[in-house]
């Protein structure tokens, strides 16, 4: 796989912060031959010119990364406001389908209608006049999930290949094929206080089985429960519940940031030291490894850098000069490219190395590459630092 060369920036804010978009919301109702239901219902989440419903969207700001919403059980969209306006503000169209909100829940039901509602919101974007036209990217698409939502998630990854991206919380176990053969990126987090799924055998079990994603990310929110995600408590749990909820916005919302629109340095706020201080264990494991900057607290001017790549790969990382050519084919550095730092990343797959820079640089490149040297799908993107 081809490497990219990304220009570095950075900002105050972290992805629980509210995002620069006001979000307007529309409930719609339609047939589709895709759906369960005869008549589908949903609530549409989109960057708009103003905050609130049928507000005019931000077609100018477009087109958006598209991403769907499947809620668990008894629980309508609604109960979820938050998180999918929260989204919506860090620039996504999000639409959340609101059928199958009662007693008697089917998840096929919920998965078929979700598939329709993607197919009708693209369809939505190539005509003229409608309030979608224009707000979505053609893809990859993504989809985000809670409790038997994520399970729905996966009976419809056996019908729809342009979602490549899954955000799963506090997920309800059911053993679906799909798991294992998803290739995608792959987020699950659960909670440790959830007696409704406890994470062991339903979360963390997703995140165990999901073995084929090229990332894969697990976080483990010490002290949440099941419905941490909703906009009110449901339970009593020793973490608060506004604790919860930022926690939730914070990872979903920067995960689909960092893998949808190419903010890797997001991944410091997700997996890195930028969550240390937050009730959160965390760990990964990336076929393709992700390598993220920031600026070091001490020395001033030094770099710290992070990587997430496989428990136990041997990681080595590399610089060269801005202005130099960067990596030959076999993963040794060309050009006067220089070995910067070699270890063997913990069992958590996350490590992370502060680099000062010598007198002279104003700008670098950085590469790594983790165990089987060489393979491009094995090396980082390529990142570039303008330095102070």
């Amino acid at each position: 796989m081809a490497l990219c060369l990304l220009t570095w920036s950075f900002g105050a804010q972290v992805p629980e912060d509210m995002g620069p978009y006001p979000v307007g919301v529309r409930s719609v109702s339609f047939q589709h031959p895709l759906s369960s239901a005869t008549t589908v219902t949903a609530d549409i989440y989109y960057p708009a010119l103003s905050a609130g419903n049928n507000a005019p969207p931000d077609q100018g700001g477009g087109p958006y990364p598209f991403t769907s919403f499947l809620h668990g059980y008894f629980a309508p969209p609604s109960f979820y406001s938050g998180l999918i306006r929260h989204m919506a503000s860090h620039g996504f169209v999000v639409a959340a389908v609101s059928t199958q909100t009662g007693f008697f829940q089917s998840i096929i039901a919920e998965a078929h209608d979700a598939h329709a509602l993607m197919h009708w919101c693209d369809d939505r974007n190539q005509a003229g006049g409608h309030f979608l036209e224009g707000m979505l990217l053609p893809g990859p698409w993504s989809a985000v999930g809670h409790s038997n939502g994520v399970a729905a998630i996966f009976e419809l990854l056996a019908w729809e290949p342009r979602v490549k991206t899954v955000a799963a919380t506090e997920g309800n176990w059911f053993s679906l094929p799909t798991v294992g053969q998803f290739q995608g990126s792959f987020l699950s987090v659960g909670s440790s206080e959830d007696s409704l799924a406890p994470y062991g055998s339903n979360a963390r079990r997703y995140y165990n089985e999901a073995s084929n994603a090229r990332r894969r990310v697990w976080a483990l929110i010490e002290g949440g429960g099941h419905n941490g995600s909703l906009d009110f408590s449901t339970a009593f749990n020793s973490l608060p519940h506004a604790t919860q909820n930022r926690l939730h916005r914070r990872l979903i919302t920067g995960f689909l940031r960092a893998e949808l629109s190419g903010e890797e340095d997001l991944y410091y706020h997700l997996v890195g030291e930028g969550i240390s201080a937050e009730p959160v264990a965390r760990e990964g494991d990336c076929m393709r490894p992700v390598l993220w900057t920031r600026p070091a607290a001490f020395p001033p001017n030094g770099q710290r850098l992070g990587v997430m790549g496989r428990p136990m790969d041997a990681l080595s990382l590399f610089y060269v000069e801005g202005g130099s050519s960067m990596w030959s084919p076999v993963g040794t550095t060309g050009g006067g490219g220089r070995l910067l730092h070699q270890s063997i990343l913990p069992g958590t797959g996350v490590g992370a190395h502060i680099w000062v820079p010598p007198v002279g640089l104003d700008s670098v490149r950085f590469v790594g590459a983790c165990s089987t040297a060489g393979a491009p799908a094995r090396r980082t993107r390529r990142v570039r630092v303008d330095l102070p």
